[in-house]
């Protein structure tokens, strides 16, 4: 067995985890409540039952992930469960296998990820009623999956000193900006008008305003944002809080220039740039081998993770996966 907690750790009892996980079998697609360990899903010669599924939600919950109810959690839980299964079973489909020196680090890795000491994380792993089992398999597939990505897409995913280069001096260029900002918010249901024709307004809108002062009076009138009143006024905004989209339209426009219509949840908005200001981008010194290393290390995770995720995709497409 993987070197992990020991089984005197697990403090609730197994039978309240049994009938925990038994309750849940009945909301997971495809699932009946007879037994905790009755098979709910197959993923080629692997079972996922019941319990399983009750252990990993435990996991994703001290794990902090986000879901809106428990059914989405279920289905969190079968997701990555299904995906595990598929990477385990690539990885020893080419020799890889998790070793307990792996799957040591893949607990100091979580531990690092909660801000817990590795011995703290053992124990909230007993508080919580975790199995030694469920963490195990939970961390190895992980560990196996890194060792697979990296051994396939390892020439892939390294960059070149010129894509440093030019990550670097888009960084810059774009983060290195505050930008000074006035809006309009159009909704699509003031005064009776359509979607259709709110877009049509801040078309015109756009078109016709030529001053700050007409920008600002237009706010006053037409905005339903909380800047209407000072004249749709938002304050210096930095490069670095805004979505990567925004801040490259805004790193084309002028002072004085206006987006085009960027549409809202329930309308659509008009930025007008008034000023912006450097915050030393072009100081940054290229030739820094800690930032050039920071930054080649971004790039390899951002292209491990979309190769990882293509070939996670190609796994599932042709696997057989069967609900019961």
């Amino acid at each position: 067995m993987l070197e992990t907690v020991t089984t005197t750790m697990i403090r609730r009892p197994l039978v309240i985890l049994l009938l925990t996980a038994a309750t849940l079998l009945a909301t997971v697609p495809g699932a009946t409540a007879q037994t905790p360990f009755r098979p709910v899903a197959v993923v080629n010669d692997s079972a996922i039952t019941g319990f399983d599924i009750d252990q990993r939600m435990r996991i994703l919950r001290l794990l902090g992930f986000p879901t809106a109810s428990v059914e989405a959690l279920q289905q969190a839980a079968l997701n990555e469960l299904i995906e595990d299964r598929l990477k385990l079973s690539e990885g020893a489909r080419i020799g890889l296998n998790p070793t307990p020196d792996g799957v040591a680090g893949g607990y100091d890795d979580v531990a690092s990820s909660i801000e817990v000491a590795t011995p703290e994380l053992r124990t909230l792993l007993s508080n919580q009623g975790i199995t030694e089992q469920a963490m195990d398999d939970f961390v190895a597939a992980n560990v196996v999956w890194r060792s697979l990505v990296r051994s396939r897409f390892a020439a892939r995913i390294e960059p070149g000193e010129a894509e440093i280069d030019s990550e670097i001096a888009l960084s810059a260029a774009v983060r290195g900006v505050d930008y000074r900002l006035q809006e309009i918010g159009l909704p699509s249901d003031d005064a009776g008008r359509s979607a259709g024709e709110t877009l049509a307004l801040a078309e015109r809108l756009r078109r016709e305003i030529d001053s700050a002062e007409a920008f600002s009076q237009a706010a006053r009138q037409l905005s339903r944002a909380p800047s209407a009143e000072v004249g749709g006024e938002l304050g210096w905004v930095s490069g670095e809080a805004l979505p990567p989209e925004l801040s490259e339209a805004l790193a084309e426009l002028q002072p004085g220039d206006i987006t085009r219509p960027l549409q809202v949840p329930g309308g659509v908005s008009l930025l007008r740039l008034v000023e912006r200001r450097r915050l030393g981008g072009d100081d940054v010194d290229a030739s820094d081998p800690e930032l050039r290393e920071r930054v080649r290390r971004a790039i390899v995770r951002a292209q491990s993770e979309r190769l990882a995720d293509g070939l996670l995709q190609e796994l599932r497409r042709d696997a057989l996966i069967e609900f019961r």
